[in-house]
C-alpha cells in the first residue's frame, strides 16, 4: 500500500509540473506570434491557430515523457527538476526555431496563424482546390493505405 501511494504522489508531482510548463510553453508561443494567441483560439475560433498550439502541445508532451522516463532512477526532486529542465530547453528552442524560420522564409509565418482559412491546398474539409467536393475514402486510398501499414499481408 506504501508503494501504490509513493507512486500517486509521484505522479501527482509529475502532473502538476507538467501542468505549468504546457502553460509556460503556451505562453511562449504566445510572445512569437502576432496578436493574442489566446483570443485568436478561444473568442476568434482561429483553425491555424489551434493547428499552431497543438502541435505545440504534442511536441513538449513528448519532450516531457522523454525527460520523465530518463529520471526514473532519481529522486523525485532531481526527476522533477531535469524534466523542467528537458521541457524549458524544448520551449527555448521552438521559439528560436519559430523566429528563425519566419526570418529565413519570405512572408510572415505569423501572418499564417492569423488567417481564417488555411492556405490553398490544406482545406481540412475534404475539398480540393477547384472548390468541388472529393470523397473522403475511396477504395484506392484504403487499399494503399492497407499495403502502406502492413495490413495487406493478413
Amino acid at each position: 500500500m506504501g508503494q501504490l501511494r509513493d507512486n500517486l504522489g509521484d505522479a501527482a508531482a509529475y502532473s502538476i509540473v507538467g501542468i505549468v510548463l504546457l502553460v509556460i510553453g503556451f505562453l511562449a508561443l504566445d510572445l512569437v506570434t502576432p496578436g493574442r494567441l489566446r483570443n485568436l483560439i478561444w473568442l476568434e475560433h482561429n483553425r491555424n491557430a489551434v493547428i499552431l498550439s497543438t502541435a505545440q502541445v504534442i511536441g513538449l508532451s513528448i519532450v516531457m515523457v522523454a525527460g520523465i522516463r530518463d529520471s526514473l532512477a532519481l529522486e523525485l526532486w532531481r526527476g522533477l527538476l531535469y524534466t523542467a529542465i528537458y521541457v524549458l530547453l524544448a520551449i527555448a528552442v521552438m521559439m528560436w526555431s519559430f523566429v528563425l524560420v519566419d526570418w529565413l522564409t519570405p512572408g510572415k509565418l505569423g501572418a499564417v496563424a492569423r488567417r481564417r482559412r488555411p492556405p490553398r491546398g490544406m482545406d481540412l474539409r475534404g475539398r480540393v482546390p477547384g472548390g468541388r467536393r472529393r470523397d473522403r475514402c475511396d477504395a484506392r486510398s484504403v487499399i494503399g493505405a492497407r499495403s502502406v501499414i502492413g495490413l495487406d499481408r493478413y
